[in-house]
């Protein structure tokens, strides 16, 4: 009897242990509503039935979604906004609630020359972020400093204890960062549904921030001078083509063309050139020929040019011969 109750109560803290009942797991899957069924039977029908395709649920937009699509950095004043569809109507509102009178800026891809401009929100604006602190998101001084906040809290206590309650001027231009900051007026080119438009937008940044702004054009304007000193610097091209180099001896022949018959005109003589020079050369003289003409004949003496030129046989032939030996007698 004592084995029996043993056996039992055993098996029951067993059943116990083990977890809840078959009825308790069965309440745990039972669906709280019909929302919740449905979407159960659904999950089963696509986890046993993947062969068969199901239409795509119909996606929602939301207020967010409706922003990003029709949100305009710059929108039309004129336009009534009543008469626009009821997203423009939702973009146009929360456009009026933003602040205009300086931006925000993003400066992550500086150096590529891109960069992203917002107008702030009501919490920036009455927190003095943008126009009394740098207004780049990743510089250091766009928070206020915690210094210069908590010395403001006590000068505004020690001002309310003895201007009997006055509050703070709000329209105060102190700065709450501990750096000195730039008010700077750029002009912002931006692409929108297309079209490319460009806005006159004020800025307030710190110096380093400011150089990282006006990294992009002054990158170009070194550029641009750079190339337009090696375009100055550069020398002629050497090399040139075979018609270049065939014309240039064309013409250098010709030069010396010109060159020759302005001496010879100079001279006197005109002596054509031939093509058969060679061969001419080649041919044989007469002695007593005329040497007329020659430009490399020596200048005879005044004495001797009104002799007539023989040649040297002839007059070898006219003198009487000598003789080494005496005389005969």
């Amino acid at each position: 009897m004592d084995r029996y109750h043993a056996g039992a109560t055993g098996t029951r803290a067993h059943t116990s242990a083990a977890g809840p009942t078959k009825r308790r797991r069965v309440e745990t899957f039972e669906p709280l509503n019909a929302h919740d069924r449905l979407q159960q039977m659904h999950a089963l029908r696509q986890y046993y039935d993947r062969s068969s395709r199901m239409p795509a649920r119909p996606k929602s937009k939301s207020d967010l979604d409706v922003l990003k699509e029709r949100h305009q950095f710059v929108r039309d004043s004129n336009v009534d906004p009543a008469s626009l569809p009821w997203e423009d109507q939702l973009a146009s509102k929360f456009y009026d609630s933003l602040f205009k009178e300086y931006a925000v800026v993003n400066l992550k891809h500086y150096k590529t020359g891109a960069v992203a401009l917002r107008w702030r929100t009501e919490d920036e604006v009455l927190a003095g972020i943008g126009h009394l602190t740098c207004g780049s998101l990743r510089c250091q001084y766009h928070e206020p400093s915690p210094v210069i906040m908590d010395a403001l809290a006590e000068q505004a206590d020690l001002a309310a204890s003895t201007l009997s309650g006055l509050p703070p001027d709000p329209e105060s231009e102190t700065p709450l960062v501990e750096t000195r900051l730039d008010e700077l007026e750029m002009p912002f080119g931006y692409i929108e549904d297309g079209e490319k438009k460009t806005a006159l937008v004020k800025v307030v940044l710190c110096r380093d921030c400011a150089k990282k702004l006006k990294y992009g054009r002054e990158k170009e304007r070194e550029e641009r001078d750079k190339r337009a000193l090696l375009a100055a610097a550069a020398p002629p091209p050497a090399v040139e083509s075979a018609k270049g180099e065939h014309s240039r001896r064309g013409e250098q022949h010709a030069r010396l063309g010109s060159i020759r018959s302005e001496r010879d005109r100079s001279r006197g003589e005109s002596r054509p050139r031939s093509p058969d020079r060679r061969m001419n050369s080649r041919a044989p003289r007469d002695r007593d020929s005329d040497d007329e003409g020659d430009d490399y004949r020596p200048e005879l003496p005044p004495d001797l040019a009104d002799r007539p030129h023989r040649g040297r046989a002839q007059e070898q032939r006219s003198e009487p011969r000598r003789s080494a030996s005496p005389p005969r007698r």
